[in-house]
């Protein structure tokens, strides 16, 4: 296996901030090309869609039942996705797939 470059890495970590920097290196012809860089901008954009429309799931439901239930829930899935997210931005920063 090749090691990657700094500016791949530094690609597919930033890739983990939401929504804008993953289309927007996905464009980039100098990493559009990448499999590595490619693979975290996809996977960034899929968690934090899946994140996102979890979330207004759970906002329109505890409108109707359980509203502590679900604010509890949505405590534990934020903090979830907080160490998802750092997990996700560390691996892809120290250049491996996960």
């Amino acid at each position: 296996m090749t090691p990657l470059a700094p500016a791949e890495r530094a690609a597919a970590a930033i890739a983990y901030i939401p929504f804008v920097p993953p289309a927007v290196i996905l464009f980039l012809p100098a990493f559009g090309n990448n499999r590595f860089v490619r693979f975290h901008a996809w996977q960034s954009i899929l968690l934090w869609g899946v994140f996102f429309v979890l979330t207004i799931i759970a906002l329109l439901l505890s409108n109707v039942a359980a509203a502590i239930v679900f604010l509890l829930f949505g405590i534990l899935a934020a903090l979830a996705m907080l160490f998802l997210w750092i997990v996700l931005t560390l691996k892809a920063w120290e250049g491996e797939r996960f």
